[in-house]
């Protein structure tokens, strides 16, 4: 006679405990967003954004040194940038190929996740850029440019040339990694899962900080750029349906 196991499928257990009021989705899910978004608006009364920058900020030239750095503008900028597209897009003939692979079938929707949360997070926060009018730290007159600084909510002068620089495009090409998180957590493979939060969270933070060392973006424009992906990919994850493989909850993860 089986016996039931208290330990079996324990990480599957603690992940269906944690369920908030949306059907199938953690309460984590929803809280930390929210508390980022509030201590996102916190900081605009604090001058957290400004202190940060002035680290990487030479005061005697009026210069950020990092700017055109090799490790900062050619690699962290272009080759890892690069790299991402690269993971998209493999993703992406994968997707093709489940049309002709009869193996692949049932990972389309997966597949079908990934491409549009590696495309859209991204897509979405350079959307934002074209319509926010935020000037790039080094646009600023206390960073060696010649525009005021103005808050996230503030009306800019519309004498002064069209900012571009907010939320942080290119850090979001780092949390587009976190993809993978949310598809691992539909396969239900839960420690997957958290090694790709790890790693998606870990390269936009990376890829954020280079920029700002650069002076072309404020830490709150990174958190921000976070915090917008995560709504997007968030949004495809309730949108789009349940794998195509069999709902099958793994011996251990």
């Amino acid at each position: 006679m089986n016996k039931h196991n208290p330990f079996k499928n324990s990480a599957a257990a603690n992940e269906r405990s944690a369920q908030s009021a949306l059907p199938g989705l953690p309460r984590s899910w929803i809280i930390v967003p929210l508390i980022l978004l509030l201590m996102l608006l916190a900081m605009e009364n604090t001058n957290i954004d400004h202190d940060v920058s002035l680290w990487f900020f030479d005061v005697a030239t009026q210069t950020f040194p990092l700017r055109n750095e090799f490790l900062f503008d050619t690699v962290l900028h272009h080759w890892a940038k690069y790299a991402v597209i690269l993971i998209a897009c493999i993703a992406g003939a994968m997707l093709l190929f489940t049309w002709i692979v009869p193996e692949l079938q049932p990972r389309r929707t997966l597949l079908l996740f990934i491409v549009l949360a590696m495309t859209l997070a991204p897509v979405a926060v350079t959307s934002l850029k074209q319509v926010t009018d935020r000037p790039c730290p080094w646009d600023l007159a206390e960073f060696g440019g010649s525009v005021p600084y103005t808050h996230l909510f503030q009306p800019r002068n519309p004498s002064h040339a069209r900012g571009f620089c907010f939320p942080a495009g290119h850090a979001s090409t780092g949390f587009a990694l976190i993809a993978f998180y949310f598809a691992a957590y539909r396969e239900r493979r839960y420690a997957l899962a958290r090694a790709a939060l790890s790693m998606g969270v870990l390269a936009g933070l990376l890829l954020g900080l280079g920029r700002i060392a650069q002076g072309a973006h404020f830490v709150s424009h990174v958190l921000w750029a976070g915090l917008v992906c995560w709504l997007v990919m968030l949004a495809l994850h309730v949108l789009l349906p349940a794998s195509d493989a069999p709902d099958t909850v793994p011996a251990s993860s």
